[in-house]
């Protein structure tokens, strides 16, 4: 299988020179599956390698026959419980090591998945027809295709022998991100712009401890849809306490996007989009350096975006992220 520098599996132009092929067979397990690394292609500022993982059918098909009737009526937070139960897991990658050395401009890639009753794209077809002394007995499978810039070389000689295609790959380190599982709560609740403070509670869905939410310092944001537009949405920023402390390494997730249609003659019939805040559905904020009006450290969130400016915005509590497992170190 020729591979040239890209992480899309899709994207089967030829361009510049492929990269030589550096067979590994290596082999690991990740979320109790077993992964595969069959070969390295080396570029001469970069490599690319494929994580293949061979799925059980079975399981494949039961858990699409379960939820393909009611897969179009999920919300968002319904199909993201959805997706955590899914029998194929990808492996997320925080850090890769080439050679005992940390690459520093981060990487890109793609995944996909192959199942019998479907038809299998071309691309796939290419990865089952290269890696056919693991796949030979299914066409069942998943691919997640890395691409990986090389860490920073200060040698002369290393830089000539990187950029010629020479240098092996002896050895990758793969640090992967520390697990979580997502535990929904599902609690709306309206806030106003100027309100003082307001409490509400939950229990916890796995210690079933009580904790309490201290809401505090809200204000009311107008922001720009785009620069220099003359459509704006209006969002409520709110800080809050928690009391007790939530286990280390959860976070509670808020709603802050929503969808919307524009009436006919604004932008369009039938036009359709979505606006969010950046960085707000993974977690509040913790700001360390103050302290509520309880003395505990002050986290924010915000409001579901609105097009129209009320009294009264909402707010949801989507849920937990709670920490599933460490993260997890494999030596290549």
């Amino acid at each position: 299988m020729d591979i040239y520098y890209n992480s899309s599996l899709w994207n089967m132009e030829k361009q510049g020179s492929c990269g030589l092929p550096q067979e590994t067979n290596w082999q690991f397990e990740y979320a109790g599956t077993k992964r595969y690394i069959p070969v390295v292609y080396r570029f001469s500022q970069e490599i690319v390698f494929d994580i293949v993982t061979i799925l059980d059918e079975i399981k494949i098909s039961q858990f699409l026959e379960k939820y393909k009737i009611i897969e179009d009526t999920l919300t968002p937070l319904q199909q993201r419980c959805l997706e955590q139960e899914h029998p194929y897991q990808t492996v997320p990658i925080k850090e890769v090591w080439i050679n005992e050395r940390q690459t520093e401009n981060g990487y890109s890639f793609s995944d996909a998945i192959s199942v019998p009753w479907q038809r299998q794209d071309e691309a796939l077809t290419l990865v089952q027809k290269a890696y056919s002394s693991i796949l030979k007995n299914t066409s069942c499978f998943a691919c997640q295709r890395y691409c990986v810039p090389y860490p920073k070389i200060n040698s002369e000689f290393q830089i000539l022998r990187s950029y010629l295609g020479l240098g092996s790959v002896d050895s990758l380190k793969l640090i992967t991100v520390p697990r979580q599982w997502f535990f929904p709560l599902n609690i709306q609740f309206a806030m106003s712009g100027d309100e003082k403070q307001k409490n509400l509670y939950f229990f916890h869905p796995v210690t079933g401890i009580k904790h309490t939410l201290n809401f505090q310092n809200s204000k009311m944001m107008e922001v720009a849809t785009e620069p220099g537009g003359t459509r704006n949405f209006y969002v409520v920023e709110a800080c809050y306490e928690i009391e007790p402390f939530l286990p280390e390494g959860e976070t509670l997730q808020f709603g802050c996007s929503t969808q919307y249609t524009e009436p006919p003659g604004k932008f369009g019939p039938t036009f359709a989009s979505g606006i969010g805040i950046i960085g707000g559905t993974d977690g509040p904020t913790a700001h360390t350096i103050s302290a509520g009006v309880h003395g505990h450290p002050i986290h924010s969130c915000f409001s579901v975006p609105s097009f129209e400016k009320k009294n009264a915005c909402h707010f949801v509590l989507e849920g937990i992220n709670t920490k599933h497992s460490d993260s997890e170190e494999y030596n290549f």
